[in-house]
């Protein structure tokens, strides 16, 4: 780099820190000319001179105060226009601090009665929540009726759950202040293990893995604080098989001298065998916790779901040779059922609005 360069870098460095520091300062003269505007705006108010409330505060809320002094100055703004009964203006002012503020909280102790009322004629509850989850889950498998290659069809094998994984996409639409209705758009994992003995001379695993679209539709009924919020549901859900595959082994005690002999391969697609859709029963519980991050809510869920139909085409059950003829494998009749436990996150999503307005009494 040449001297000049250099000097001309150093030049515009200069010229940078100075505009900062000019802006910086701005600023600070604008916030401090602001928090002396308050005061005088409380002050008129305190000793009756209301009718300058207005004036004084126009333009500190535009762009001016701090979010603490911005709560301070809707409350004055809105009472000052209560006092002199325009219920426009006031409505106006609290629809403008409860989107600055949807989150605000009474205080009967400080806030005022008829601030308090204003307040009530409002929607302040969000008018849904939206998030994400993710978690791990169990599968069960509920034998309908067996079926075997050769005579030992009074014999199922053993069934083990193994751990999947979830995903999805959640929203909440509350319908009052203990009741909502909630749907899902989840990505599900199932896995299962199945041992048998067979022909008493084979032994076999066979580990299946199911991949789900599902969308579950539950109603809500929600108690506990603003800060902290249970719930317990029921609803159903519907599932798409995505996919379904198996890592099968058969072992063979074939004779002393040779021992033991394995037969594997790759991975088999199942997906003709497997019916496309399944239903189930679902309920739950959990929680919402509320500023553990960020402005959301930490969303914890726990979940069963109990799958009605039988998840095998019945109609393509032998119709993969490979199970049958190197693995002595076809499926039983069966449902499933899952256990779930998910973290999430929900976003509360405001739209304030008027929802009641006073009414006049007819005369006669």
């Amino acid at each position: 780099m040449t001297n000049n360069m250099r000097l001309k870098a150093l030049c515009f460095g200069f010229v940078l820190f100075l505009f900062t520091n000019n802006v910086l300062a701005q600023r600070q003269e604008s916030e401090n000319a602001c928090a002396k505007t308050l005061n005088s705006a409380r002050s008129s108010y305190e000793q009756g001179r209301i009718e300058e409330v207005p004036g004084l505060l126009e333009d500190c809320l535009k762009n001016g105060f701090n979010d603490v002094e911005m709560v301070e100055a809707y409350k004055l703004l809105i009472l000052s226009y209560l006092y002199y009964d325009e219920r426009a203006a006031a409505e106006n002012a609290m629809l403008n601090f409860l989107k600055f503020e949807p989150e605000y909280e009474i205080n009967p102790v400080v806030d005022p009665p008829e601030f308090i009322n204003l307040y009530n004629s409002f929607r302040t509850n969000p008018i849904f929540l939206i998030g994400a989850k993710a978690g791990g889950n169990a599968t069960f498998v509920d034998v309908e009726k067996n079926y075997s290659l050769s005579n030992t069809a009074s014999s199922t094998g053993t069934y083990r759950s193994k751990v999947g994984y979830q995903v999805g996409l959640t929203l909440d639409v509350p319908l009052s202040k203990k009741f909502s209705i909630a749907t899902e758009l989840n990505l599900i994992a199932n896995t299962y293990e199945y041992t048998k003995k067979q022909l008493q001379f084979s032994s076999l695993l066979y580990t299946e893995e199911q991949m789900w679209g599902e969308l579950p539709l539950f109603v809500r009924y929600n108690f506990g604080s603003s800060k902290l919020k249970y719930y317990v549901q029921v609803g159903g859900a519907v599932s798409y098989l995505l996919s379904a595959e198996a890592n099968v082994e058969r072992t063979d005690s074939v004779n002393i001298e040779v021992g033991n002999r394995s037969v594997s391969g790759p991975s088999i697609d199942l997906t003709p065998q497997r019916e496309s859709l399944n239903y189930s029963i679902v309920g739950g519980f959990g929680l919402k916790m509320k500023d553990v991050l960020g402005n959301g809510y930490l969303l914890f869920d726990v979940r069963y779901s109990h799958g009605l139909p039988n998840v095998v085409n019945t109609d393509a059950r032998y119709n993969n040779n490979e199970l049958q003829y190197q693995y002595l494998y076809v499926d039983n009749d069966y449902s499933i059922k899952n256990a779930f436990v998910s973290l999430g996150y929900y976003i509360p999503i405001y739209k304030p609005k008027v929802i009641k307005k006073r009414k006049k009494k007819r005369k006669g």
